[in-house]
């Protein structure tokens, strides 16, 4: 009867000692739970014990699709996978699978949040094009400068009328002084033709 008592005294202290050997996670990049604001470049898991290179992780979006991530790489009591894209803006789970120092599979999950600023700067650019439209109004101004010197080509047609009225006042005075010339010659001859006879 001792001896049974003693089987289970035994026991009892074994099973919490193989329990306690049992791999757990301990810390995890992003962390559980966390709010992240840059999509992470790979996901780190560490856990309490030693890990065999078997074990494995992987990535879910919220619609339970799985996002690509390079195999895991197991170094002693961690493991990590790089992210193959820029994750947007969403939660996320990761599931992993590990074989622990004591050769049991381990399973598990965690969750985190993706929350990416959006960009403010890029609407700003599109109000550049606005400055662009400024010089298009410009050159309408420039024409009517172009139609003021029309107004200035009609003083040309006055001088030009002045210039053949001035050259037909001359003709007439040089014929005038001609004639007049002519008749005083004509009345010296008949003087002269006179007082000869």
């Amino acid at each position: 009867m001792k001896k049974i008592l003693l089987l289970l005294l035994a026991a009892l202290w074994l099973v919490p000692g193989v329990a306690s050997a049992h791999s757990k996670l301990e810390t995890a990049v992003p962390e559980k739970d966390s709010t992240v604001a840059v999509s992470p470049q790979s996901i780190v898991l560490s856990y309490n014990t030693k890990i065999e290179d078997l074990s494995n992780l992987k990535l879910f979006n919220a619609a339970g699709e799985q996002i690509a991530t390079d195999k895991a790489v197991v170094d002693d009591k961690s493991m990590s996978a790089a992210v193959q894209s820029e994750l947007p803006s969403g939660i996320y789970t990761v599931k992993w699978t590990i074989i622990g120092a004591d050769g049991h599979a381990v399973e598990g999950e965690y969750a985190f949040t993706v929350q990416a600023a959006e960009p403010t700067v890029a609407p700003v650019a599109t109000d550049t094009p606005a400055a662009t439209s400024a010089p298009t109004t410009a050159p309408t101004t420039e024409p009517s400068a172009t139609d003021s010197p029309s107004e200035t080509a009609e003083p040309d047609t006055g001088a030009g009328y002045e210039d053949d009225s001035g050259n037909n006042g001359g003709n007439g005075m040089t014929t005038a002084v001609i004639v007049i010339g002519a008749i005083i010659v004509i009345a010296a001859v008949v003087l002269l033709a006179r007082r000869r006879k």
